[in-house]
């Protein structure tokens, strides 16, 4: 079984649409809590410029939001090798971010952005740059991991994040197959040893360990005639687009329960693997419900963070943003202020 997690869009949505049922209250108490505690002189880091030059702005006031928008940052993370035991799981010690999403929600629109986990970024504790997936570590006492990433996607986009909400791996499996699986079609059967990974050609309604290992996967290789090669194209960003589509795939899958009851069962399996803000109310998870579980292809904008390959003086192999992250959230938030239709970056 592999040892990391995804997508953190899917299960919390399943635990947020619970509000729509009567359990709702029961298995709201059953999700985890973190605290996500701005220092009022804390600083946001932005990533590094083409030329490698870091800049530090003024963090960010989460009063201080565009009225009507709200921004989650939706994290998959491999938190714990032992999944029996949910002791401690939002202390977020020893663990790395696989999967960092922010769903930007206006009135009129939503959009998706995938963060990629190597994106160079600065460590507001040592003022080092790391990758983005290694701020869910934290920083000993001075901040937690919640925290930490928080504050630097707030850098990265330009805009306050208003809610957290991560998922550990036992609970994306559950939440794949509670609703019967994930199709996924490839024109030929396709392998990758260090994901885990092997589906026949055709059309396959995955389980959730098979879809995390398709995710999971940046060597995934298919049978030609010439043998086992690397499919075309693929490599991060391949498969951030593939766990993007599959969130929104995920979301309209939610749409499509029979009964409220339906919806609880899933949701209570998924509940105590899924870690919130504290800040998050009942209420409020019953307004992004409605929105969360509307979300297809058709009605989301899917935002690109084009980067590129660069590799640190220490020879760490990482990304930098070709364009600022900010600029693209600005883009798309433009739009919506003037009343115009996003689109999407890339």
């Amino acid at each position: 079984m592999t040892k990391r997690i995804l997508i953190a869009g899917v299960s919390f949505a399943a635990v947020l649409a619970l509000a729509m049922a009567g359990l709702a209250l029961s298995t709201w108490s059953s999700v985890n809590r973190v605290s996500i505690e701005r220092p009022s002189q804390a600083v946001a880091p932005e990533a590094p410029s083409a030329v490698d030059q870091m800049g530090v702005q003024e963090a960010l006031d989460p009063d201080e939001k565009r009225l009507g928008t709200d921004v989650l940052l939706l994290v998959g993370s491999d938190s714990r090798s032992d999944l029996g035991d949910l002791e401690g799981f939002g202390d977020f010690e020893g663990t790395r971010a696989d999967v960092v999403m922010v769903v930007i929600r206006t009135p009129d629109d939503t959009a998706v952005m995938s963060l990629p986990r190597d994106l160079l970024v600065e460590d507001v504790c040592s003022g080092d740059q790391k990758r983005l997936s290694t701020m869910l570590e934290g920083c000993g006492e001075e901040y937690n991991g919640a925290t930490l990433l928080t504050v630097t996607v707030e850098g990265l986009i330009g805009h306050p994040v208003d809610h957290f909400a991560l998922v550990d791996l036992a609970g994306f499996q559950s939440a794949v197959d509670a609703v019967g699986g994930y199709e996924i079609c490839v024109d030929n059967p396709v392998r990758d040893s260090k994901a885990n990974l092997e589906l026949p050609a055709g059309c396959t309604k995955a389980s959730g360990e098979q879809t995390l290992a398709w995710l999971r996967s940046r060597f995934t290789q298919e049978l030609t005639d010439d043998g086992w090669q690397i499919m075309a194209g693929v490599n991060d960003l391949a498969r951030n687009e593939r766990q993007r589509v599959f969130l929104i795939d995920m979301m309209a899958e939610l749409s499509d329960f029979s009964s409220p009851q339906a919806v609880a069962a899933t949701a209570s399996a998924i509940a105590p693997f899924v870690t919130v803000d504290t800040e998050l109310t009942l209420t409020e998870a019953v307004d992004l419900a409605w929105a969360l579980r509307a979300m297809d292809e058709g009605t989301v904008q899917q935002l690109d963070v084009p980067v590129y390959d660069y590799t640190t003086e220490a020879g760490a192999a990482v990304l930098l943003a070709s364009i600022p992250v900010d600029e693209i959230v600005a883009g798309f938030l433009s739009t919506q202020t003037a009343g115009e239709p996003a689109m999407a970056v890339g």
